[in-house]
């Protein structure tokens, strides 16, 4: 274990209790004017580690990882494409370990926030048991497909593919950490760790995804492996990200990356597939990121959301293998270029400048993309076309065993899926363009429409008809932008309570702000940017009479600011 990392926690103790000391500097670094309140904390959760595991003088490593929250491109990182996020200042995930000298994990976890403490029920199980059969290296693709078979024999064994137990997603980082070890002849251990947390589990802020990375940097920290130096971020967020997948959800990894590389009073882009920072931004300073919580219980449609997750990449097959081939060598299409197949990977390929076309064009393609279908309606075209061993490729690679709800019959509601991916895609770069230029009542259009886009509701030929009207006019609101598409993760409930917030700040003008839905849709947090003139006066008091009397949510309106925090990291071990 690295020295550099590691401590007995009777030294990590000594350093929390000097408020002069190094580490109570870099927690002050973190945590800002509550970096007191949390050494205090730090210290608490040392003491139940010990009461938990016992005292030992063996080291031990303490990891922190944020929750996050995303200010534009929802479900669009299943796609590749980025998102701005920021890590969430004084939300942590916190995990202290201990390495063990056998092959048993034993994880403990606490919860603590609004909603009630909890201690969740204790887990233990063999890594070497755990751990796939054959090293799966650094693919995301292998760790996909063992994911796919794991959740397969699941529904075999039990009748459904999810498993709700929390303790199944540090289970799945150290699937992927044991294969990402024995690829560099280093073998993974048991190990005794103790999470604390005060990240939201009400949807939104990713608790989840920050379990899943704070017990992961804990235990690469066992082998003094620092994400981001010693692992690449790809590994760090894409692989370790998607371990998820053995949960029996399909997520993408954004979530993690908004968490990993946030910035203290940034907007940060997150890349992924590869993941990787994409730049960032100041926080408009007159403004304010918010987070509430509906009350609205989130609803977890697995068999819808593989739907959804499933329209990119059958979207992409669409477009690059059945509809681009026949523009080749049209009058008008001579831009197109040449390797526009080898161009297209991920759908957040499919844009006007990687293809040499133009706006107009493409939204002329999408109105060739059928508004439902199915894979069988597919693969029947594809062999007109003569693309049958494209197709039976596409579905090897991006169906498989991943998608075990979706048979060759299930509907597939296809524009509405895909166009929403790529509207979201142009919607994070429009965000970026408007924001550059001071134009914030577009900004909060944009978020307002992101929010829409998770309606149920079809994009019709006239819609995408006018967008390319407009395009061609060289109007900047040609863009698919300001097309809300319909990715369908939307209750009414939920909705309703986005529209009463953002109704009422409309009423305070197109400059006051706007909310959205967070995390999955379906119910939870929601949140967005709003004026800071609401955090005093008569403003602040109107909205918590919107909140308390209209929408039943009792909160003290500060806590639900989100301020840009810095993201996760290991604890530097006192000296």
């Amino acid at each position: 274990m690295s020295t550099a990392l590691a401590a007995s926690v009777s030294q990590w103790r000594q350093a929390l209790t000097e408020p002069g000391s190094s580490l109570s500097g870099h927690l002050h670094v973190i945590y800002g004017e509550h970096g007191d309140a949390w050494r205090q904390r730090y210290l608490r959760i040392l003491d139940d580690f010990e009461a938990t595991f016992g005292a030992q003088e063996g080291p031990v490593v303490i990891s922190r990882c944020p929750g996050q929250m995303n200010i534009m491109g929802m479900h669009i990182d299943y796609g590749g494409m980025p998102s701005l996020r920021l890590a969430v200042k004084g939300h942590d995930t916190v995990t202290v370990v201990r390495q063990r000298d056998d092959d048993v994990a034993r994880l403990h976890s606490r919860y603590e926030g609004p909603e009630g403490d909890r201690d969740f029920d204790p887990a233990e199980f063999s890594v070497r048991e755990l751990a796939s059969p054959d090293p799966l290296g650094d693919s995301r693709q292998a760790l996909m497909e063992y994911a796919g078979q794991i959740c397969t024999e699941r529904e075999r064994q039990t009748g459904s593919t999810i498993d709700d137990s929390w303790s199944i997603l540090p289970q799945g980082q150290l699937v992927y950490l044991d294969s990402w070890l024995r690829g560099r002849d280093r073998t993974l251990t048991g190990l005794d760790a103790h999470v604390y947390s005060n990240v939201s589990p009400s949807g939104g802020m990713s608790s989840s995804s920050a379990l899943v990375i704070s017990t992961a940097y804990a235990a690469l920290g066992m082998y003094g492996v620092v994400p981001g130096q010693d692992m690449t971020w790809e590994d760090a967020i894409d692989g370790v990200g998607t371990s998820e997948w053995i949960r029996g959800t399909r997520g993408g990894t954004a979530d993690h990356g908004g968490m990993v590389l946030g910035l203290a009073g940034e907007l940060v882009s997150v890349g992924v597939f590869p993941a990787q920072p994409c730049g960032n931004a100041p926080l408009p300073p007159e403004f304010v990121a918010v987070i509430f919580d509906s009350g609205v219980p989130r609803v977890y449609d697995e068999a819808g959301k593989e739907e959804t997750v499933l329209a990119y990449p059958l979207g992409t097959f669409v477009v690059r293998d059945l509809l681009l081939p026949k523009r080749v060598g049209q009058l008008g299409w001579e831009g197109l270029r040449c390797d526009f197949h080898d161009r297209i990977e991920l759908i957040r390929d499919i844009t006007p400048e990687n293809l040499g076309i133009t706006s107009a064009q493409l939204s002329e393609l999408l109105l060739e993309v059928p508004q439902k279908t199915s894979l069988s309606q597919v693969e029947s075209w594809a062999a007109e076309e003569g693309q049958a061993t494209a197709f039976s490729e596409m579905v090897a690679q991006d169906v498989g065993a991943k998608f075990p709800r979706i048979t060759a019959d299930v509907d597939i509601y296809l524009r509405r899926r895909f166009l929403f991916g790529l509207a979201e895609q142009d919607r994070v770069a429009a965000t970026v363009d408007y924001l550059a230029a001071g134009d914030l009542p577009t900004v909060f259009e944009l978020v307002r429409l992101s929010h829409e886009g998770d309606y149920d509701e079809e994009v019709e030929d006239a819609e995408l008809e006018q967008i390319a009207q407009r395009a061609a006019a060289g109007d900047p609101r040609g863009r698919l932008a300001f097309v809300p598409g319909g990715y369908g993760r939307m209750t009414p409930a939920y909705d309703q309570f986005v529209v009463a917030l953002n109704d009422f700040l409309s009423s305070y003008g197109q400059d006051a702000g706007a909310i959205q839905r967070l995390g999955a849709g379906w119910g939870g947090n929601v949140g967005g940017l709003i004026s800071r003139r609401f955090l005093a006066g008569d403003e602040r008091q109107a909205l918590e009479r919107l909140l308390r009397d209209d929408l039943g949510v009792h909160v003290d309106l500060d806590s639900c600011v989100a301020t840009p925090g810095q993201g996760a990291g290991l604890l530097p071990a006192p000296a």
